[in-house]
């Protein structure tokens, strides 16, 4: 049972959320989001607020693939909608581009590929911030493309967003880094396994070895197995 974390500052809250989502406690994340929220509007941080409703929005996400229940994609789509309202409300402009990002993955719950292509599109036309972080949106770009019937666009945009993150790494904190990277390389072993079944196969063993290097990428090594079962 998830107690109150006392005279923690929101943005500390926030921080433990984060953590709980990372190690696949979705439900503890869940708890801790919902006082960093309040914590935040109290402040006045409607930055914070926006974060911490993006943080949401991906713990449902994670539930959403956990379960198949579709109750979860439309709390995330709710938290992502109402997180680029506030952004722009406040003018939040560092964080518009973030805000379209998450609206894209929404989309990808619902499997709205050409929606989730205009957001993403939207995301890197307004990011602010790391060349890492801006890869990583890319190669998301690429599996709309790619799934939306673009096929040599999507996988040319995925290598791209590749690439660019592997030139960048030393940008961002290493976790982030092998999340991102590791990412790319499981969504091209998934989009690639009918069509070239021996490319997909070697980035499904870089993306584990990418993951089993980093004991925090709880999530991502499961997400591995469950792809691997298929191949």
């Amino acid at each position: 049972m998830i107690k109150s974390m006392g005279n923690a500052s929101p943005h500390q809250i926030h921080l433990k959320a984060e953590q709980a989502r990372e190690q696949d406690n979705h439900i503890e994340a869940l708890k801790l989001l919902e006082e960093a929220i309040i914590g935040y509007q109290k402040e006045g941080n409607y930055s914070g607020f926006t974060r911490a409703l993006q943080s949401r929005f991906l713990t449902y996400k994670h539930l959403f693939y956990l379960t198949s229940d579709q109750v979860f994609a439309l709390m995330g789509q709710k938290d992502a909608e109402t997180s680029l309202a506030i952004a722009e409300k406040h003018n939040l402009s560092s964080l518009i581009g973030s805000c379209h990002f998450r609206l894209g993955e929404a989309a990808m719950l619902f499997k709205d590929y050409g929606k989730a292509t205009q957001h993403y599109q939207l995301a890197l036309a307004n990011y602010q911030g790391t060349n890492t972080e801006r890869a990583d949106y890319r190669y998301h770009l690429g599996e709309a493309f790619y799934r939306s019937g673009k096929k040599v666009e999507g996988k040319q945009t995925i290598l791209q967003g590749l690439k660019e993150i592997q030139e960048n790494v030393g940008e961002v904190d290493s976790f982030l880094a092998h999340v991102w990277e590791s990412g790319c390389h499981m969504r091209l072993a998934e989009l690639l396994k009918e069509d070239a079944p021996k490319e997909a196969k070697k980035h499904l063993v870089e993306a584990r070895k990418i993951a089993q290097s980093d004991d925090k990428l709880v999530i991502r090594r499961r997400q591995i197995e469950e792809i691997s079962k298929s191949f």
